[in-house]
This record gives structure tokens, sequence and C-alpha cells, in this order.
């Protein structure tokens, strides 16, 4: 019972995730941001993972983002899950969530989770990001929101990229996305044996 108490508080001090757990979050201080996600500016902001030989499935995933929407602005996100060929997304979507209207009432940072209980590939790179270019034309006011982002070292298996597509998600799989912006996002991703 002891070893059992002295283990769950090393694990609580050292702030340790669950056995299959990515999570950049955890060294965010709370503040550091890339931005400008929306419309009319980048409509697809996301992260690079690696999934581990032992894992075969992505159970879900959260990012934090920000932005106080003044009166009549508004932004309708989905997210989305590829795989990722090293510069783009390729193939079809192995995942994407219902859309969702986002409009922060205050200007704290808010954790956007998907749950998308998807079996993936082993030792395999993926790629999760939020795309507001299928409802481009439901943007209103030009409303823009800023993403919790960390150092590029927090997390070898992959890095912040993203695509100005001006609502043209065509482009998603056959243009090149920035992938040298030098940060990874704030961010949680679970794994499943």
């Amino acid at each position: 019972m002891r070893k059992l108490w002295i283990t769950a508080l090393a694990a609580a001090v050292l702030g340790s995730s669950p056995a299959g757990a990515i999570n950049t979050y955890r060294g965010w201080d709370g503040s550091s941001s890339v931005y400008f996600f929306g419309c009319p500016d980048t409509a697809n902001y996301g992260q690079v993972i690696t999934i581990k030989g032992y894992r075969h499935s992505l159970k879900d995933f959260s990012f934090w983002l920000q932005g106080q929407a003044s009166a009549g602005q508004s932004m309708v996100v989905r997210a989305e899950v590829f795989s990722w060929d090293g510069t783009k997304p390729t193939g079809t979507a192995l995942y994407e969530s219902a859309p969702r209207t986002i409009a922060y009432a205050d200007s704290n940072f808010h954790m956007e989770s998907f749950s998308s209980n998807l079996s993936v590939k082993p030792h395999a790179q993926f790629v999760m990001f939020l795309t507001v270019d299928k409802d481009f034309d439901q943007c209103t006011g030009n409303y823009l929101t800023q993403w919790g982002g960390v150092p590029d070292t927090a997390y070898a298996g992959g890095t912040f990229v993203y695509l100005n597509s001006g609502g043209d998600a065509s482009q998603w799989t056959t243009t090149p996305w920035t992938t040298s912006y030098g940060i990874d996002l704030a961010f949680t991703a679970s794994e499943l044996n």
C-alpha cells in the first residue's frame, strides 16, 4: 500500500500522463500562443503526432483556444485527422467532427476536445487539426483566435503545422503546409492499446 501511495505521489508531482497519453499542455505556461486562426486569416491549425509502436487507436484530443468575440463574431470549426506524409495530409479524412460554433464571451483560453475513437496504424504520423474551410461562409465578423503554444522541444513526435487555404479544403492534400514555425501546440491526445 505504501509503495502504491509513493508511486501515485511521484506521478502527481512529476505531472506524468496516463499510459498512452501525449500531453504538452502540462508544460504550457498558460499564455504563450500562436495566432491568428480563423476567417479571413489562417483556416487550418494542427499538430502532427506519431503513434507509438504498441498503440493502435487515437481515442481523443484537445487544443486550447482564446479569442473574445465581439457582437456578431463567430466561426464554425471541424476537427480532422488525416495521415501525414511529411509535408501535408494524405488520403481521405480518418476522422471528421460535427461542425462546432465558437464565439468565446471572455478572453480566457478554452479547451476544445474531440472524441475520435479512431483506429490508427502504429509507427505512423498523423495530423490533428481544426479547420474553418468547410464552413467558411459561416464565419461572421472576421473572428480570429489564438492557440496555446509550447516550445518545439516539448514533443519530439511532431510539430505545429498550418495552411492558409481561404476556404478551399481541396488544398489540404495538394499543397504543402507550413511545418517550420518552430513550436508545438498545447494539446493532449489519448492513445489506447
